[in-house]
């Protein structure tokens, strides 16, 4: 009886550990979730601005500013988290997609800014072009870095017993 008792202790023990494991995975997934959706929140805020009609020269400077800053925070915020238990695959990635969007921000949006920040008389076909093939170069570029970024929270998810939603 006793040897009984103390195989169910260990099983509760075992599983109670699992479940902790699992829990400090969802936690630090969700912290670098955090980070990204806050650099997410400022590329959206500047998309809204690009469309504004309205939009200062200042507004658009504070918001191209804004997601520069955004990214360098979410960067550092990755190095102040660190690694899971010793597992940096998350963090990695999580750092790489990081990366992508200042890529982004730095060559690609800040051509569009150029281009929102242009006379309207001097807006001409090829200027709607060029301005279009940013925009597209923008999504295809960042919905690559996010497929990659989300296989590696998927294989992360499997690792620590996590599903996502």
């Amino acid at each position: 009886m006793n040897r009984n008792l103390l195989l169910f202790t260990l099983m509760m023990i075992a599983l109670s550990a699992c479940t902790s494991r699992a829990e400090r995975a969802a936690d630090y997934n969700d912290r670098i979730v955090k980070h990204q959706k806050a650099i997410v929140n400022a590329l959206l805020v500047m998309d809204s601005t690009f469309s504004d009609t309205n939009a200062t020269v200042e507004l658009v400077g504070y918001q191209y500013a804004n997601m520069q800053a955004r990214v360098k925070q979410a960067i550092l915020g990755l190095d102040s988290i660190g690694s899971f238990q010793e597992d940096p695959s998350l963090q990695l990635s999580a750092k790489e997609l990081f990366r992508s969007y200042e890529g982004l921000i730095d060559f690609d949006y800040k051509r569009l800014v150029e281009i929102k920040l242009l006379p309207a008389l001097s807006v001409d076909i090829a200027i709607v072009d060029s301005n279009f093939a940013v925009q597209e170069r923008i999504f295809m570029q960042s919905k690559i870095a996010q497929d990659r970024f989300y296989k590696a929270q998927e294989e992360f998810g499997k690792k620590y017993n996590l599903e996502f939603e």
